[in-house]
């Protein structure tokens, strides 16, 4: 449905290089200078500029980007709706915080249906991102900062975003300064993770850093994170409801430190991804 023309820009956004796109494509480089000339003509842009050696995007190209995602997007729902079984499948994409906390029993409700299926990816924002770029996902669920630019999206809540601890910790249900929180360990999560980089941006308005704390340990699985957490002492930071799945642990607040996260439904095109939503919810008012 789609011209040959548009893949060869889409792979030569992705890879940015003539010669590695013509390889992929299975077609020569001046083939590939071609397809792009074409597109820059009958749209009346300019997609691709050289600085040096070096190759980059124009913002015509980001915008043309974004709009074939949606139409991928469209085409896609409406090569499902022709081919269609009974029932509901959703791809289904959410970061750990919301994959581990909030999703499980919308989904397992979902499921009580015997027509309905999914595929459910766990990652951080990053990666969800990148699938959605891919038509790889319906929609995603992601908590904390993303480019609203460049996508699609919807708030679905907003969260508040605590300091976590043992109930037996010196912090436990207080409310104490942030350099004394730098005396402490912290656990916290992997580069790419919604809830490390809203940590990150909330110490580096007041004039810190990660690096300000006596030890700072990363890790991408929250199960873990949560055990090594009540056997370090250490503290954490991340949204509220994480602290009430486990009743040894507890919340602590920062002095002049209010954090409160969103939780956003992202998707390349909006009809359809409302149209998903609203499948797994079940209420057209989520």
């Amino acid at each position: 449905m789609f011209d040959d023309r548009v893949f060869t820009f889409l792979t030569l956004y992705k890879e940015m290089n003539y010669h590695r796109t013509a390889e992929k494509r299975r077609m020569t480089q001046p083939g590939v200078t071609q397809h792009i000339k074409y597109l820059e003509k009958l749209y009346g842009i300019k997609l691709f500029r050289y600085q040096g050696r070096t190759l980059y995007r124009t913002p015509e190209a980001e915008q043309f980007k974004r709009h074939l995602d949606s139409m991928l997007a469209e085409e896609q729902a409406m090569r499902k709706e022709f081919v269609k079984k009974a029932g509901v499948y959703l791809r289904i994409g959410a970061t750990k915080t919301i994959g581990e906390f909030i999703l499980p029993p919308i989904i397992s409700r979902f499921l009580q249906q015997p027509n309905h299926s999914l595929d459910f990816t766990i990652d951080n924002t990053m990666v969800l991102l990148q699938m959605l770029e891919n038509q790889e996902l319906d929609f995603a669920v992601v908590e904390g900062v993303f480019d609203k630019t460049r996508y699609d999206y919807r708030l679905y809540k907003k969260e508040r975003f605590t300091g976590i601890c043992t109930k037996e910790h010196r912090f436990a249900g207080k409310t104490v300064p942030l350099d004394e929180t730098f005396k402490e360990t912290l656990l916290i999560r992997e580069k790419g993770s919604g809830t490390r980089h809203l940590l990150e941006q909330a110490i580096l308005d007041r004039g810190f850093s990660l690096d300000s704390f006596s030890r700072t340990i990363s890790m991408s699985n929250f199960s873990v994170l949560m055990d090594l957490l009540l056997q370090t002492n250490a503290i954490t930071f991340a949204y509220q409801p994480i602290s009430l799945q486990r009743s040894d642990l507890t919340t602590f607040s920062v002095q002049d430190m209010s954090i409160e996260g969103e939780f956003n439904f992202v998707y390349c095109n909006r009809g359809i991804g409302e149209q998903k939503v609203h499948q797994l919810f079940d209420d057209p008012q989520i």
